[in-house]
């Protein structure tokens, strides 16, 4: 029985291997962090989607959002997928969201984000992913890079002709089941006292949960959180988790205060009560056990050959986004250190931190393998 379940997940694993190699090719900067075959979860998902699309079931265009995202769904037509194809990011060319489309004409003064690199946000869901794995938060459903073609996807269509069907490169994120946006749920968490509705280990959990949040979104130095792209999964004296989503807005070039006067781009959490909280206790501790030079080198070294993937990326752009990134660990390691709160920690001067060594950290100080600097603000626009 045991042999022939093996034999059967081995067999449903080979064809996703064959599938996606028939869409990939042979890009081997693809491979690099496309997905892993030993990633279970993330091989099974993808099993159901190939099942799905020979079954004629095709993504559906998500409605909401300035981009263009599809629920990606299994042969019950369940959803099971996010994916967010590269040429329909916001600002796109092939965009079906008309929005966009209009705010490109008649109000490129404020089109885009300036602290940002155009089309970079399948990369930026990744990255997000990334850091989420290796700072051991696990609150970002996984999210990989894979190519999908379907006829549900918006193609230019040629005069006289029917648009061609073309496999896609873009991020895939796993869908999760039984979440709310937080604005539907955390408005009632915010009183503490003798209404409180959650109990005190749920209180307890939900700190840990929303700090995880602060620290990823601190550190990828995301752009575009608000009470509707955190999700929570609430069942009372059961269930309570945080899911993160929509990171296509993170790794700024430069900090946007930097870049803009009227558009700071605060997170969404920063007005919160549970910002005031202190760090608890066990996650200061595993962060800061993490938090060491070689950890940072080695993570920004896989950011930087997933940003490497898309060969239009400018390399002086990639190392100006890990400066910034980078300058975020220096302020949330001294944060963890001095035992400020979330809040505290978004208030720190802006840093931008290059590093001193040439191959590896050679130290476990700081100080001897990083060099901190203010950033320059002399480049700011209106928006």
């Amino acid at each position: 029985m045991c042999q022939k379940f093996s034999d059967h997940r081995m067999k449903r694993r080979q064809q996703i291997k064959m599938f996606w190699r028939r869409l990939h090719g042979e890009d081997n900067k693809l491979k690099l962090l496309m997905f892993d075959v030993d990633d279970e979860d993330f091989v099974e998902n993808l099993n159901d989607c190939l099942e799905a699309f020979q079954c004629n079931i095709h993504p559906i265009l998500i409605p909401s959002g300035s981009s263009g995202s599809y629920f990606v769904r299994n042969l019950q037509g369940r959803h099971i997928g996010v994916f967010k194809p590269k040429d329909e990011e916001p600002f796109a060319e092939n965009n079906p969201k008309w929005p966009k489309f209009l705010q490109r004409f008649l109000c490129f003064c404020c089109y885009g984000r300036s602290c940002l690199i155009p089309l970079n946000g399948y990369l930026s869901e990744v990255a997000a992913s990334l850091v989420d794995e290796r700072f051991q938060l696990y609150i970002v459903p996984k999210t990989r890079i894979v190519k999908m073609a379907s006829p549900a996807f918006f193609y230019p269509r040629r005069c006289c002709s029917k648009s061609e069907v073309f496999p896609k490169i873009g991020s895939y994120q796993l869908f999760v089941h039984g979440y709310k946006p937080a604005y539907d749920v955390v408005p009632g968490w915010e009183f503490i006292g003798t209404n409180d509705p959650l109990t005190s280990l749920e209180r307890k959990r939900f700190l840990v949960l929303f700090q995880k949040m602060c620290v990823l979104d601190y550190v990828i130095r995301n752009t575009d959180r608000t009470m509707d792209n955190w999700l929570i999964r609430y069942i009372p004296d059961e269930t309570l988790d945080i899911a993160a989503i929509d990171h296509g807005l993170a790794f700024p070039v430069k900090h946007p205060e930097t870049a803009t006067v009227l558009r700071p781009f605060v997170y969404g959490w920063a007005n919160m009560d549970s910002t005031r909280e202190p760090w608890d206790e066990q996650l200061r501790d595993r962060l800061l056990s993490l938090l060491t030079p070689m950890f940072v080198h080695r993570l920004c070294t896989e950011i930087k050959k997933l940003f490497m993937i898309d060969t239009t990326n400018n390399r002086f752009l990639i190392n100006n986004q890990l400066k910034v990134f980078r300058g975020q660990l220096w302020n949330l390691r001294l944060a963890l250190l001095e035992n400020e709160s979330p809040l505290k920690m978004i208030q720190r001067p802006l840093l931008v931190v290059t590093k001193r060594y040439r191959k590896y950290p050679t130290s476990d100080i700081w100080e001897e393998c990083f060099k901190a600097k203010t950033p320059d603000y002399s480049g700011r626009r209106c928006c």
